[in-house]
């Protein structure tokens, strides 16, 4: 974490950002990014001038998941698709931590990512490679991810393949909340704490604040991507804070996605003034098309959390 003097200038340069409405000033300050999908972290100008083609904007709002999927698989996926694609797209996220001053990263990767590159060798050839180019002094945690869809067993099974090496920091599974019981997850979990993996689930977000603590509870979590809906229950909010759980929460994907009504009445609001550990972060910047600086700034200007609130989830973020 940055701490001392310098810790202190960066801070006031942050809540000072904000106050005048200053994305160049939030730009320099550090920032953490702990929930983020690598193939979708870049921006889409960045791509657009990478690709050379002029990509379109993306609606304000999306209906839901499938909806964003959707917009997703027509209007940018078949400009950079494949392999090549992945690798322009991976290089364009840590482009985008540089030029945002990243200094505490999470992205997550998928097994059938891995798998294209012929395994982890090559895979984690590449994916140092760009964050020495981009971001060497940045603290790095990638994160591997499966879809809610996937076949447990096999999962299980083949998850040696990938994390025997050390290179990943945590798990997640995401890809609708609402395809399994948490229940089946279990021997994935299981054996993601064999390597003392981070926890971490997409939950909370469609789904309710007992969707939350079951996962919680059911699978040994210690972070939640999400979890936003936590926040319509006094109780759970007081399990999660007692129990120190850290939700991974990204303001325009819960706004875009119709999961959150507005940024004025985010539920982040709520769940910090509650005591529940808050990290602000980015999801799919390429889609939702705001940087982790606007995040911020987003929420400020509509009033959610002060300008000391916001800093605070900053620096929290920069805490391993």
């Amino acid at each position: 974490m940055i701490l001392g003097e310098t810790g202190m200038l960066m801070s006031e340069l942050f809540r000072e950002g904000l106050i005048e409405n200053d994305a160049e000033k939030l730009l320099k300050v550090p920032k953490s990014d702990l929930h983020n999908h690598s193939t979708k972290g870049c921006r889409r100008d960045w791509l657009s001038e990478r690709l050379k083609i002029k990509l379109p904007t993306p609606p304000e709002r999306f209906d839901g998941l499938m909806g964003m999927q959707e917009w997703f698989t027509t209007y940018i996926k078949p400009f950079c698709s494949g392999k090549e694609g992945g690798v322009v797209r991976w290089e364009g996220a840590f482009a985008e931590a540089k030029r945002n001053n990243i200094r505490r990263l999470s992205m997550n990767f998928g097994a059938q990512e891995i798998d294209l590159f012929g395994g982890m060798t090559e895979f984690r050839k590449m994916i140092e490679g760009f964050r020495s180019m981009y971001c060497p002094e940045t603290l790095f945690e990638p994160e591997l991810t499966y879809v809610s869809c996937c076949d447990v067993e096999e999962a299980t099974a083949r998850m040696d393949e990938y994390v025997s090496d050390g290179f990943f920091h945590s798990i997640d599974v995401c890809g609708g909340e609402d395809i399994k019981p948490m229940e089946a997850f279990v021997p994935l979990y299981r054996k993601a704490e064999q390597y003392r993996l981070i926890k971490r689930m997409h939950v909370g977000e469609s789904g309710s604040a007992e969707d939350v603590r079951r996962a919680v509870e059911i699978l040994g979590l210690q972070e939640v991507h999400h979890g936003i809906h936590a926040a319509e229950s006094n109780e759970v909010m007081r399990f999660l804070a007692d129990n120190r759980i850290q939700l991974n929460v990204c303001p325009s994907s819960n706004v875009k996605l119709g999961y959150a009504s507005s940024f004025k009445d985010h539920p982040i609001k709520v769940l910090y003034e509650n005591g529940v550990k808050v990290t602000i972060n980015t999801d799919d910047l390429l889609i939702f098309d705001s940087s982790i600086e606007n995040e911020y700034l987003l929420l400020y200007r509509a009033g959610a959390l002060t300008a000391d609130q916001l800093n605070k989830i900053r620096e929290n973020g920069l805490r391993e």
